[in-house]
């Protein structure tokens, strides 16, 4: 796929800051890799990130976005695969995606994976759909989960290497190999095309039999070309 991707072999924590605050502070990575943990080995995440540029390249951009009436373009995706307690171990931008989709992306990995478990899979269109202040329609009260995003920030529960906040709309998938061993979150284009993208990245990683489920159909997006 393209970009360069930088492997680190086994390091210590002072190297994993290191990586971690390069990673964070960087223009447009495209695939930077940290040593895998939490269940996922190295494979695992190119894997999840190899299925998801290859989704990402054959999903339509939304109108408005990248595309127009008449004139279809594919999506550019960034794509976060983080371990079970948030740690990145791979961020992957496309070429043109959008600077900002980087710590996005992140951030939904590190939703879907910290509000899944062995017991429960969700993803962050969920937590979203929780979070909100009412009704589409404006009516009723704030959802159970209402200012979770103020939550997981940096400085109150970790570093940058664990925490870079929440996102409340979709885009992120828990992974499972056995029990919960990470997410995948994309970020890039309208959200359902980011949550479509992320499902078929965590293709070969789904919740087995007795997991509770929540959220866990893509949603239906129009191909490209």
């Amino acid at each position: 796929m393209p970009g360069t991707v930088t492997r680190s072999g086994c390091i210590g924590s002072l190297g994993a800051l290191i990586i971690a605050a390069v990673l964070m502070s960087a223009g447009h990575p495209r695939g930077v890799i940290m040593a895998a943990a939490g269940g996922l080995a190295t494979s695992d995440v190119e894997a999840i990130i190899s299925q998801g540029v290859a989704a990402a390249n054959t999903t339509a951009s939304a109108d408005g976005l990248r595309s127009s009436p008449g004139n279809k373009r594919a999506t550019k995706m960034v794509i976060a695969v983080v371990a079970r307690d948030g740690k990145l171990l791979k961020v992957y931008a496309q070429p043109d995606a959008w600077v900002g989709s980087q710590d996005i992306a992140i951030a939904k990995a590190r939703t879907a994976a910290f509000f899944s478990s062995d017991e429960n899979a969700l993803t962050s269109r969920i937590i979203g759909v929780l979070s909100q202040a009412h009704n589409p329609d404006g009516s009723g009260g704030a959802g159970p989960l209402w200012g979770i995003g103020n939550s997981n920030q940096i400085g109150i529960t970790g570093s940058q290497e664990f925490r870079n906040g929440l996102i409340t709309f979709p885009g992120g998938v828990p992974l499972y190999r056995g029990g919960l061993v990470g997410g995948v979150g994309v970020s890039g284009d309208a959200v359902d095309q980011d949550e479509a993208v992320a499902f078929a990245a965590a293709v070969g990683f789904a919740p087995g039999a007795g997991v509770v489920t929540l959220g866990m159909t893509p949603p239906v997006v129009p191909p490209f070309p």
